[in-house]
């Protein structure tokens, strides 16, 4: 029994640790802090770290923490109640049974999770873990625990935020007796980490990718190593997957070249989806005489069925220069000019971004600020000190950001900025004293506030054995590279009011021109992903059949990762038939699709594929399209009604099988309940048995959920 005990010691200090996929979390702590330095007297220094890239580790941390500061964390859910990349060396930590209970004891936490209640049971199940756990360990929970919603009316995660932090957090605390609001923005905008070194003479690119100048180039790779993935694989120079890489250390992503990028929906149809197959080369140096069998330290296979690519979009052209024009003249003449960028370590915090030393503006804009986003209500505030008070409307405008920025105009800005999806150049547009004389928005500033352009992740949709059984990955002497391939839906749309708007990445993707020649264009890292112990042993009967079958179940762009896994396994089936000189003979039960999206004739990806696999056994594909019959249909049901209602039961149980599930977090919700009753009655034990056993699969690899946002 866990005892939920409050102290009401006087705290003076806190240390902010946070985990995060997304960036929320991150922006959550940035928000919080800056509120705890203005209303409290508590010692905040600043956003703090993640867990995993703390000082020290986490339990040395909280063990030796001053008896007058407490922990303010913010924790991040994933896929299927999993924790984030940044926190997952930590609670591997924390799960070790050998910790005394009593390790933390004297010590407090508090505690805000971000989730997405669409997933249901497991929405913040990252951040309940932790508490249970630093309870468990004699941690003491220094105010309730909050929650907070991706769909929360009026500001999502925020909203929550904003009511956590004022009835729960800021009750705990001294509050200041002074206003000091205007003081801490004046600060902010004073103390900025920069220093600008700005060229005399404008510079023009003689190449079309300018980051390759070799004049930039150094600064851009060290910037774009920034964002690699804490899983991320390693890669010699002959872009051999090496089997072992230098502990916690990140490296530069491949470079890649889209070879094919055709659209994959009906011309008439509402969404335009897109399969890309990107050719990727390492951007290490290459060494001579070493080739990739020389190697014992790398892997037979690029990557494994089932990855993630994880991909740096850039901003487009057309962006950077309306950018530039809502900016001060000042910062426009300097656009093109040569820029040293210092940062002073002792200003500097994880607030923010270290930007290429070497670089122009508009390099740094186009490659490494995401301008495209939308900005957090704190840009706002930050940005509100720059207005210019020269201008007639100045004081009218910093007075209008900073209430923006406020809980209680958390209906306007979600009206301002969520609904109508307006970037950082509209906010600058719609702020005139921003760019008019007077203004306070320097380089310097500049470089401040801006956010660094996130990368995405994209589940692999193809297998790297068919493309070894293909030949396509044969090392050559003259040809180090290997492909991979993406199902991409545009993210495009318009707002009530009429403005259009579209995604960062899969823009950028959609609008890529294929080409055989190599041009790298694109920035890639791959990492595993959550269907990484794909099931590939074939019974030793000479009828290439699998000891263990699996079942797929992906709707929309969910079926990719489905996609990879079951030409990954009928590619080995090839393999052996072809070493045991016998002829094929599937059973279309070792591998079986559940496919869901809209209409048949509109969104079925990859029908033709499917048909051809279908025809030999290779495969058997249940179909539900949604919107062609009146009443709805959806892959849940079809997953539960196949076979008589019997599919889960011989599957799961009778075979033993594997299930996996890729979609929306709505659908993999109602897949997994749909899968938990059908257990629950067949073994008897309710919902509680069947939950055990799908976590026992899950823990040998045979269970598994990807759901995106």
């Amino acid at each position: 029994t866990i005892v939920l005990s409050f102290t009401m010691t006087t705290f003076t200090s806190c240390q902010i640790l946070w985990s995060t996929q997304s960036g929320r979390a991150k922006a959550c702590a940035r928000r919080t802090a800056r509120i705890l330095r203005e209303q409290t007297t508590l010692k905040v220094q600043n956003v703090g770290s993640s867990f995993d890239e703390a000082s020290q580790p986490f339990v040395n941390l909280a063990a030796n923490l001053p008896s007058d500061t407490f922990l303010l964390l913010f924790v991040s859910t994933t896929g299927d109640g999993e924790h984030c990349d940044s926190i997952r060396d930590t609670w591997k930590t924390l799960l070790q049974k050998s910790l005394p209970k009593n390790l933390l004891q004297g010590k407090q936490f508090a505690l805000f999770c971000l989730g997405d209640r669409a997933y249901g049971p497991q929405f913040c199940a990252g951040g309940r873990k932790l508490a249970v756990r630093l309870l468990q360990l004699g941690m003491g929970r220094y105010c309730d625990v909050g929650y907070g919603d991706d769909n929360t009316p009026n500001g999502g995660v925020f909203r929550d935020l904003d009511d956590w932090t004022e009835q729960h957090l800021l009750t705990k605390l001294t509050s200041k007796t002074d206003d000091s609001e205007d003081v801490t923005t004046t600060e902010m905008a004073e103390e900025s980490p920069f220093e600008v070194t700005i060229g005399d003479e404008p510079v023009v690119s003689l190449v079309k990718d300018a980051w390759r100048e070799d004049l930039y180039e150094a600064s851009f790779r060290d910037y774009f190593t920034q964002s690699c993935p804490v899983t991320a694989y390693h890669y010699d120079s002959h872009t051999s997957r090496l089997s072992e890489a230098p502990f916690k250390t990140k490296t530069t992503p491949l470079l890649g070249t889209v070879v094919d990028n055709q659209r994959i929906t009906a011309a008439d149809w509402e969404q335009d989806t897109r399969h890309i197959e990107i050719r990727l080369e390492s951007s290490s140096t290459k060494t001579n005489g070493t080739s990739n069998g020389d190697n014992t330290n790398t892997e037979t296979l690029s990557y494994c069925a089932g990855d993630i690519a994880t991909i740096l979009p850039f901003n487009s052209d057309d962006e950077v220069t309306r950018f530039l024009s809502v900016l001060p003249d000042s910062i426009q003449q300097v656009a093109d000019h040569p820029l040293s960028i210092q940062i002073i370590e002792s200003k500097w915090n994880n607030s923010f971004a270290r930007w290429p030393s070497n670089c122009t503006l508009r390099y740094l804009l186009k490659y490494c600020a995401d301008i495209h986003s939308l900005p957090e209500r704190e840009d706002l505030r930050a940005l509100a000190v720059y207005c210019s008070l020269e201008s007639e409307e100045g004081a009218g405008q910093r007075s209008k950001l900073k209430s923006l920025s406020e809980t209680s105009d958390a209906a306007l800005f979600a009206d301002y900025i969520l609904r109508e999806k307006r970037s950082w150049a509209d906010v600058l547009y719609d702020f005139a004293s921003l760019q008019a004389p007077g203004s306070k928005l320097t380089l310097e500033a500049l470089l401040q506030i801006l956010p660094p352009i996130r990368p995405r992740d994209f589940s692999i949709a193809s297998a790297p054995s068919k493309a070894l059984l293909d030949g396509s990955t044969t090392p050559k002497d003259d040809d180090d590279s290997f492909s991979l391939e993406l199902c991409v839906a545009v993210v495009e749309g318009t707002t009530r009011l009429g403005r259009n708007y579209h995604g960062l990445c899969s823009e950028f993707l959609s609008r890529m021109v294929p080409t055989k020649d190599f041009k790298p264009l694109l920035q890639v890292w791959i990492r595993p992903g959550t269907f990484g112990r794909l099931p590939r042993e074939i019974v030793d009967d000479h009828s290439s059949n699998f000891s263990i079958p699996v079942l797929c179940v992906g709707a929309g762009t969910g079926v990719a990762p489905m996609r990879g896994l079951l030409l990954e396994r009928d590619a080995i089936r090839s393999i052996a038939a072809s070493k045991n000189g016998t002829p094929l003979t599937p059973d279309e039960n070792d591998n079986i699709l559940v496919f869901g999206c809209r209409k048949q004739k509109s969104d079925y990806y990859y029908k033709d594929e499917w048909r051809a696999m279908e025809q030999g056994n290779r495969v058997r594909v249940l179909t539900a399209f949604s919107r062609d019959q009146v009443a709805k249909i959806y892959v849940q049901k079809v997953l539960k009604d196949s076979d008589d209602g019997k599919l889960i039961v011989k599957h799961l149980l009778e075979k033993n099988g594997a299930l996996y599930i890729a979609g929306g977090p709505r659908m993999a919700r109602a897949a997994k309940e749909e899968v938990v009753e059908v257990l629950g009655d067949a073994l008897g034990g309710g919902q509680k048995q069947a939950t055990q056993l799908l976590n026992k699969l899950q823990r040998l690899g045979r269970f598994g959920i990807e759901a995106w946002s």
